[in-house]
C-alpha cells in the first residue's frame, strides 16, 4: 500500500531537497578538498621536504636560466619568464655574474646575496646551503676555458613554498566547490521540477480540460482523478458538479417533454366531451330533439359531459398545485381505520357498479399525520383506478403498522391482469398510461395515480406499486404515524 503523496508532502520533500542536497554535496567536496590540503601541507607542498628535494628544485631553475641564456642575444637576456614560474611556486632567483647580482626577485635580500657570495667562495658547485629558515642552492656556469661566466642561486623557504602551494589549492578548490554547488543545485532543481511542478501542471491541465469540456456544453465528461493529492476533492467536486448538471439538464428536458405530454392529452382529454357537449347542443338547436324526454335526454348529456370536464379540470389543478408545491394542507392526526372505513362506505357503490368487490379489508387501528382532503383523494384514486382498469375484480384493503413501528402502510391490491414488469416505475407519471389505446374515456385522464403520488409525498409519506401475487396490482400509501414528525425534528435538531 502505497503513501499518500500530496503536494504539501512534495513540496516539503523538494524543500529539504534543495537545502540539504546541494550543502551536503558542497561539503563532501569541501572535505576532500580540505583532505588534499592537508596531505599537502604534510608533505609541504611540492614536497621540498629535504635539502635534496629542493636541490632538484633548484637544479631545474638553473636549467631553465641557462636555456634562456642560450637562446636569447647577449644585450637582450630576459629572466622574467622564469623567475614568474619561480615566484608561483615560492622561489627567489638571483643571477650574479662576476659578483655582482645582475637580476634579482622582489623575494631577494642583501642577506641573502651575501649568503649566496659567501657560498660561491667556498668553490663548491652545485652547493645547497640553509640559514634559519632560508634555503639556498648555488650554481655557477663554468665557460670551456674554465672561468666562471655567471652564478644561479634560488631561494626559498620550505614553509613559504608549501604555502605558496596551499593557496593554489585553496582557488582551486573554491572554483570546485562553486562548480560543485552550482551543478548540484541545477540538478535539484531540474528533480523538484519533474517531482512537484510536473506534477501539479498534470494537475491542472486535467482540472483545465474539464472547464473546457464544461463551457463547451459536454456535461457527460468527467476527470476522474486518480491521485490521491489535494487536487482529488477538487476533482471529486467538479465531477459531483457535472454529474449534477447533467441530471438537471435531463430533469428539465424530461419536464419539457412532460408539459409536452401534459399539453397534449390535455387537449385530447377535453376534445372528447366538447365535441360530444356541441353536438348535443347544436341537436337542441336545431330542433333534432322533437320530444321533451329527447331534450331531456340531451340536456342530461350536455350536463354530464360538462361534469366529466369538470373533473378532469379539478384534477389538472390539483396536480399542477402539488406539483408546484402550492396546494394548501395542514397536517393532523388522523385515525387511519376509521377514515379509510369512512372512504370504504362511501366508494362501495361506485365500486360495485364497475363490477368490483371489497374482498377483505383488515385495518388496524393506528393514528397518523395527514391531510385528511388529499388522503381521501388518494385512496379514492387508488380505487377508482382499480376500477377502470381491473373491473370486476376482488380489491383487498389492508392497513398496518411497518416493521419499523414509525409508519403505517396502506395496500390497495386487486386481483386483475396487474402491470408489465417495465411500466411499473412509470405509472406514477403524469398521464402514463399502460395501454397506449386508452383514452379519457376508456382509461380515465392519467391523471390520478400521478396525484396520489404527490399527495402522499406532500404529506411526507410515499407511494409504491408492485405486481400482486398471483395476479393483479398492488398500490401501497406509506403515512407516518403520530409523534414521528416531532421525533425527526428532535433528531434534526440534536444533530445540528
Amino acid at each position: 500500500m502505497t503513501s499518500r503523496q500530496t503536494i504539501r508532502h512534495r513540496l516539503l520533500v523538494s524543500n529539504v531537497i534543495m537545502v540539504v542536497v546541494p550543502v551536503l554535496v558542497t561539503a563532501l567536496v569541501g572535505v576532500a578538498c580540505l583532505a588534499v590540503m592537508l596531505n599537502t601541507a604534510r608533505h609541504n607542498g611540492l614536497g621540498l621536504d629535504s635539502e635534496s628535494d629542493f636541490y632538484w628544485a633548484g637544479t631545474t631553475a638553473v636549467e631553465l636560466v641557462e636555456n634562456t641564456v642560450d637562446n636569447a642575444a647577449p644585450t637582450s637576456v630576459s629572466y622574467d619568464g622564469v623567475a614568474s614560474m619561480l615566484q608561483g611556486q615560492g622561489l627567489d632567483l638571483a643571477v650574479i655574474e662576476d659578483g655582482d647580482a645582475v637580476f634579482t626577485t622582489g623575494g631577494v635580500t642583501e642577506t641573502d646575496l651575501s649568503f649566496a657570495l659567501a657560498a660561491s667562495a667556498t668553490g663548491e658547485s652545485p652547493v645547497t646551503m640553509r640559514s634559519g629558515e632560508r634555503t639556498m642552492f648555488l650554481k655557477a656556469e663554468v665557460a670551456d676555458d674554465g672561468a666562471t661566466n655567471y652564478q644561479v642561486a634560488v631561494f626559498g623557504s620550505l614553509t613559504e613554498v608549501a604555502d605558496g602551494t596551499i593557496k593554489h589549492m585553496a582557488v582551486a578548490s573554491a572554483f570546485i566547490l562553486a562548480i560543485t554547488a552550482a551543478l548540484s543545485v541545477y540538478l535539484v532543481n531540474r528533480f523538484c521540477h519533474r517531482y512537484v511542478f510536473d506534477r501539479i501542471e498534470w494537475s491542472l491541465g486535467h482540472l483545465e480540460e474539464g472547464v473546457r469540456q464544461l463551457s463547451a456544453g459536454n456535461l457527460s465528461y468527467r476527470i476522474r482523478y486518480d491521485r490521491d493529492d489535494e487536487f482529488r476533492p477538487i476533482a471529486d467536486s467538479f465531477d459531483r458538479m457535472t454529474a449534477q448538471l447533467q441530471a438537471s439538464e435531463e430533469r428539465q428536458q424530461r419536464d419539457q417533454r412532460n408539459r409536452q405530454e401534459l399539453i397534449a392529452c390535455i387537449s385530447h382529454d377535453l376534445r372528447s366531451p366538447l365535441t360530444s357537449i356541441r353536438g348535443y347542443a347544436e341537436g337542441l338547436r336545431d330542433g333534432i330533439a322533437t320530444t321533451p324526454q329527447m331534450c331531456d335526454r340531451y340536456a342530461t348529456r350536455i350536463a354530464s359531459k360538462a361534469e366529466e370536464m369538470d373533473g378532469l379540470v379539478s384534477e389538472l389543478f390539483m396536480f399542477s398545485k402539488l406539483d408546484l408545491g402550492d396546494f394548501p394542507h395542514e397536517e393532523r392526526p388522523v385515525r387511519v381505520d376509521a377514515f379509510l372505513q369512512g372512504v370504504l362506505d362511501n366508494l362501495t357503490p361506485e365500486l360495485e357498479r364497475t363490477g368490483n368487490a371489497l374482498a377483505q379489508v383488515e385495518l388496524a387501528p393506528a393514528t397518523v399525520l395527514a391531510d385528511e382532503r388529499l388522503l381521501r383523494q388518494a385512496v379514492t384514486n387508488v380505487l377508482l383506478n382499480a376500477s377502470k382498469h381491473a373491473p370486476g375484480s376482488a380489491i383487498t384493503v389492508r392497513a398496518s403498522v411497518a416493521p419499523d413501528g414509525r409508519h403505517v402502510e396502506v395496500a390497495i391490491a386487486d386481483s386483475g391482469p396487474g402491470v408489465p414488469a417495465e411500466s411499473l416505475g412509470r405509472i406514477f407519471e403524469v398521464f402514463y398510461r399502460t395501454d397506449p389505446s386508452r383514452t379519457a374515456a376508456s382509461g380515465g385522464s392519467g391523471l390520478g395515480l400521478a396525484i396520489v403520488q404527490r399527495a402522499m409525498r406532500a404529506m411526507g409519506g410515499e407511494a409504491t406499486a408492485e405486481n400482486a401475487e398471483p395476479h393483479g396490482l398492488c398500490v401501497t400509501l406509506t403515512l407516518r404515524i403520530t409523534g414521528q414528525k416531532a421525533a425527526e425534528n428532535s433528531t434534526r435538531e440534536a444533530s445540528a
